[in-house]
């Protein structure tokens, strides 16, 4: 894989692909000045390569990380990076990045992301990683990796997990020298391994179509002297592929970085790299370095220094993965740019923005700004030093800049850097002073700036805009907020926190050393879901109380009963502190016939909008995905408290938009629950004659009828069986109504489902709505109403309801329900009305 300069294709890949067979280029953002130029110079790559007869097109790929790592720049839709993900704790949010970054990518002829970076931040001072990793805890890490690699490879673009094994605990950056990591593999395997141990694990569009292999060295691993990771065979081919069986492709990442470079050499690196097992050596800015990798690659096979078997092995999987993502067709297809900052996109940019940034403390109460006019802001801005990694802008505070003065018109704005002068009357002159610092914890210049705004200023807000580290160095500090990373979006959704036009939801994904989860921190320490327990209900029990016990009154009973009889069960709760204490959020889920039903999500009304909520769904939505669920639904079929969302009231509908934003689509119009007054209740006699004429039977079934109606609900509602089958469980027999042909012993061709309060089983959760101001204790219902398909058309559906309704009534019955409906002008003829109504949301 080789890249070049210029925003044409230069002579050097030119020749690179015609006369060596270069199969993949690398892009960077010095070859990108517009959507047009870019699909104009990758449609000419292309090009190349088919004139000189290769049998598949080219992989052009690119470092499109989102966040500070973006080599599309201001040409593409700006999305969070991993960091600021990692901050909303939202694997759906990740994924709907992953899959608008695909759709743009492949708009302008790009089909391999060499992302997403799974590597784990856990050391502060990682000059390179920080916030190109979704955080400090593995199984978040992997978590939104996996769903990240999903949304590229779902949409048609291949992926790279990086950079393996794992290059977050090192404080030196590859680019400028060799990383050491003092760990063994039972060290590596507690942290660094996971991500990529869980990604391995997935299959067809989860599982990751390449590996890059970082230079960092691992000297308890690796027995070479002076060898890095990726020109190691023992850990390309006893650690990756040996240990950790992965089957993909394995690529480097570029030997013209400082830790191969300056030490084996570029040209010796990509040997030895294919020596080691990878099957594509990266030499991505210089020709001449790329030819004599050529050459010396070339020499080698020449003098059998490569074994042909290994080779042969790379290039099979090379061809299997072009095979899987490209054809010449796709690559010429006049793909429609308008996919670039298209309106979806930008929405979903800005969704997703306003909820970066983290307010990590606000001791004071300083939040929000409300100045006067008269008031001067004095927003001071540290001189951005970038390592050779990271994508920016000359002046990358100036958009924070205009958004203030789109606000507030009186505001001074200055770069400071190690020779700024002494700015201590300025400060003092200010009502308020910003400061806005990037890697801070790394550089003297900031921290000492930021202390003198701490001593000298009236009101003082610190700004992360990069790693969120900084505060480790500046403690005192009592307003400080992260951003995760410097793009004018992100820049802007910041001072909408500041001056109170959004709130804070997200978390630190990771951990500032020296800054306790004390009181007046409990935004540092962040929220995390663990496993419901037997003694959390009545704490559960008091959220639904907070949330829903005026328009939904519900007993202590009915609601444990609805949770310990749910069908393959899983339930997880957040709580107010890592420590066990009061549980603030709840999900519930169950799984039927392998469809993942998101049952009930509930977050404590003093906890909503603080993030709680996002983390439990996208927890729950993972577990079920993990657990083989084909489809997810949410609501629940049997046993329920909402079989959608209720679509009724202002919080259903809030509930709504929250859930469509996160991924779910809402199909149809509303269902309905219905309301049934039986008191007076007589069957219509048009009905009575017609079932007559029908020479149709109603009845219960017999108990050596069973098969036959399990038979009948598995040829007709399949979706239905399961219940069925519960109900036979637990003996209520009665209570299975058949229709049949002809007299009680012909063929069944319907059948329902009744229940009757205090008289069906006491494990049936078929009605909890009894409160008296709902449908009372004299209550009973019925659900699973069918007719075989070919014998509709002859009334037996208002035949075998009209048949319930008279047993419901013999019972006792004054007030019968009906679950799930959307046929209501069938049951109004049986006097039944609209009681609630849901809508039905599927992902």
């Amino acid at each position: 894989m080789c890249g070049f300069h210029g925003t044409t294709p230069s002579q050097g890949i030119i020749d690179l692909i015609q006369h060596h067979n270069l199969g993949s280029v690398i892009l960077f953002s010095r070859n990108i000045e517009s959507p047009e130029q870019t699909k104009e110079l990758t449609r000419s790559l292309q090009e190349v390569a088919r004139l000189a007869g290769h049998r598949r097109p080219l992989f052009i790929a690119v470092d499109q990380e989102n966040g500070v790592v973006r080599r599309l720049g201001q040409h593409a839709t700006y999305l969070p990076g991993n960091m600021a993900l990692g901050a909303l704790n939202s694997s759906s949010a990740a994924r709907d990045v992953a899959q608008a970054t695909a759709e743009e990518m492949l708009a302008l002829g790009i089909n391999w992301n060499l992302a997403p970076v799974l590597d784990v931040n856990n050391n502060p001072l990682n000059p390179v990683i920080g916030v190109r990793s979704y955080g400090e805890d593995p199984d978040l890490v992997a978590r939104l990796g996996i769903a990240q690699i999903e949304g590229y490879q779902i949409n048609g673009v291949a992926t790279s997990v990086k950079h393996f094994p794992g290059h977050g605990d090192t404080a030196t950056d590859s680019h400028l020298g060799v990383p050491v990591i003092e760990k063994t593999l039972d060290d590596l395997e507690k942290v660094e391994l996971i991500p990529f141990r869980k990604a391995f694990a997935g299959d067809k569009n989860s599982y990751p179509t390449s590996v890059m292999v970082a230079h960092v060295s691992l000297p308890h691993l690796i027995h070479t002297k002076g060898h890095v990771a990726s020109l190691s065979s023992e850990i390309v081919n006893d650690l990756l592929r040996k240990e950790l069986g992965y089957n993909g492709v394995v690529i480097t990442d570029c030997l013209e970085m400082d830790a191969v470079k300056d030490t084996v050499g570029t040209a010796q690196g990509a040997l030895v790299a294919l020596q080691a097992g990878n099957d594509i050596a990266m030499v991505s800015h210089t020709y001449d370095s790329q030819r004599d990798a050529v050459n010396r690659l070339k020499t080698a096979i020449t003098n059998e220094q490569v074994d042909k078997e290994a080779l042969q092995a790379s290039l099979k999987r090379v061809a299997e993965l072009k095979d899987r993502f490209l054809s010449w067709d796709s690559v010429f297809k006049d793909d429609d740019l308008s996919q670039i900052g298209s309106d979806k996109h930008l929405k979903l940019s800005k969704q997703l923005y306003d909820r970066v940034p983290t307010l990590v403390r606000d001791r004071k109460q300083l939040l929000p700004l409300r100045p006067k006019e008269s008031d001067k802001i004095l927003f001071l801005a540290a001189h951005v030093p970038l390592t050779l990694a990271i994508d920016c802008d000359p002046r990358p505070f100036n958009p924070f800049h205009d958004s203030l003065v789109r606000r507030h018109k009186n505001v001074e704005y200055i770069i400071f850097d190690e020779a700024t002068s002494n700015l201590t009357e300025k400060i003092q002159s200010a009502d308020y002073v910003i400061v806005g610092t990037a890697n801070g914890n790394l550089h003297p210049y900031q921290v000492n700036m930021v202390k003198l705004a701490h001593e000298h200023a009236k009101k003082l807000i610190t700004v992360a805009v990069i790693n969120p580290y900084d505060l480790m160095t500046f403690t005192e500090i009592d307003t400080h907020i992260v951003t995760y990373e410097y793009s004018p979006p992100a820049h802007e959704a910041a001072v909408r926190l500041i001056m109170g036009e959004n709130t804070s939801s997200s978390r630190l994904p990771v951990t500032i050393p020296g800054v306790g989860c004390g009181k007046n921190e409990e935004r540092q320490c962040g929220y995390h879901v663990s496993d419901y327990h037997d003694s959390d209900l009545k704490d559960v029990f008091k959220i639904w109380q907070d949330n829903f016990q005026d328009t939904w009154p519900l007993s202590f009973d009915k609601f444990e009963l609805v949770l310990r009889t749910s069908q393959e069960p899983r339930h997880f709760v957040v709580r107010a502190s890592k420590v066990k204490g009061e549980v603030i959020g709840f999900v519930s889920t169950q799984m039927v016939d392998s469809v993942g039903q998101v049952a009930l999500l509930m977050v404590a009304p003093q906890y909503q909008k603080q993030g709680v909520g996002s983390l439990l769904h996208d927890h729950a939505v993972a577990y079920l995905r993990n657990a083989g669920a084909k489809s997810l639904k949410l609501g629940s079929t049997y046993p329920r408290f909402f079989c959608g969302v209720p679509d009724d009231d202002a919080q259903g509908k809030a509930a709504q938009d929250v859930f469509e934003h996160r991924g779910w689509k809402f199909q149809g119009g509303p269902v309905w629950d219905l309301k049934g007054d039986l008191t007076n209740y007589e069957t219509p006699q048009f009905v009575v004659e017609r079932m007559k004429n029908e020479n149709v039977w109603f009845g219960p079934i017999k108990a050596r009828e069973i098969d036959d109606l399990f038979a009948f609900q598995e040829q007709y509602f399949p979706y239905w069986l399961s219940t069925y089958k519960r109900h036979v469980e637990v003996g209520d027999l009665q209570d299975l109504i058949v229709a049949r042909e002809g007299g009680e012993n012909g063929p069944i061709i319907g059948s329902l489902v009744l229940y009757t309060t205090n008289q069906s089983n006491e494990n049936r959760a078929d009605l909890i709505w009894t409160d008296e101001s709902l449908f009372g204790q004299q209550s009973g219902g019925m659900a699973c109403v069918g007719v075989a398909t070919e014998q509709r058309g002859r009334g037996i559906g208002l035949g075998i309801v009209a048949h319930g309704n008279q047993v419901l009534k013999s019972r006792g019955v004054k007030t019968s329900y009906v679950d799930w409906v959307e046929l209501v002008t069938f049951y109004g003829r049986l006097s039944y009305q609209k009681w609630r109504s849901y809508r039905l949301g599927f992902m």
